[in-house]
């Protein structure tokens, strides 16, 4: 059994300790982030005014958890006084921005009938693509500036989470259009598939920055095997990829039904990867008292 010690805890050894300030909240803050800013993106490219609803409603969402997590809504101001540095002061000014613009884009639409065409279009879909991309790699990227916790600190950490984002928000856009074009389904299998091959490459080669990180691959197997392999991986991952090539390999197959399963396989997913990620990251042995 790895011996470990809880951040705050009075242990008077010197013990890896866990910490404890980034847990389930955080988590779900991450999720709708990128839930929200991949929907929204997807929504405003085959223009699904619902789903652009959907998705600043969720980057609303992710924004009141931000704020719940700062505990005091001041504390924001001194959030985005370090954008210069910080990347969760760049992801507190960035999806602010992101939100506006597609309320205005939506605002447009709903009141006064506008569907956005020609340079004006192609202009937002680069803006909100970029804003998208940035979402999605923010939340691997804050984590990756605590340097005391070395299994936060491979460089795919971002890529798992920006992909872990990217297929919930195409799996619900999906559920928002009904039945998908093949296409469609390639790309989203495609990315979970992409997914699964990188997180598995992390957790091999993660184990080699230090014996911290080390230690929170043993505590993923020791003491969250089922919340991470059993309901990030095969649950959120593995079948969602077979259930997507079941409707590839035979379009005849794809419904509605079908693609639901996979969106709230891939959420329950996404959320339980991040949730295990965050609750193992490890200080190198410390002496606590």
């Amino acid at each position: 059994m790895t011996k470990v010690i809880q951040q705050g805890a009075v242990d008077f050894s010197v013990s890896y300790k866990v910490q404890t300030t980034w847990g389930s909240q955080e988590a779900l803050t991450f999720v709708l982030e990128g839930l929200g800013a991949s929907l929204f993106f997807a929504s405003f490219f085959y223009w699904s005014l619902g789903g652009m609803i959907a998705g600043v409603v969720v980057l609303m969402a992710s924004g009141l958890l931000l704020l719940l997590h700062l505990g005091n809504p001041k504390n924001m101001i001194y959030v985005l006084a370090n954008i210069r540095h910080s990347w969760m002061s760049r992801g507190a000014a960035l999806i602010p921005l992101y939100i506006v613009l597609g309320v205005l884009t939506i605002y447009a639409e709903a009141a006064f009938g506008i569907e956005i065409n020609g340079a004006l279009r192609q202009t937002l879909l680069i803006v909100f693509f970029l804003l998208m991309v940035f979402v999605l790699l923010k939340s691997g990227l804050v984590l990756t500036t605590f340097p005391a916790i070395s299994f936060w600190n491979g460089g795919l950490l971002p890529v798992i989470f920006g992909l872990s984002g990217l297929t919930s928000g195409l799996a619900v856009f999906a559920t928002f259009v009904g039945p998908v074009v093949t296409i469609f389904l390639w790309g989203l299998t495609g990315a979970m598939g992409l997914l699964l091959l990188v997180l598995v490459i992390y957790l091999v080669t993660i184990k080699k920055t230090g014996k911290a990180a080390k230690v929170s691959v043993a505590l993923i197997k020791e003491h969250h095997f089922g919340p991470f392999y059993i309901g990030g991986i095969v649950f959120g991952l593995v079948l969602p990829i077979g259930l997507g090539l079941y409707m590839m390999f035979d379009p005849s197959n794809i419904s509605v039904l079908l693609i639901v399963q996979i969106t709230l396989l891939r959420l329950i997913g996404d959320f339980m990867l991040r949730e295990v990620i965050l609750k193992v990251g490890v200080f190198d042995k410390v002496l606590s008292g």
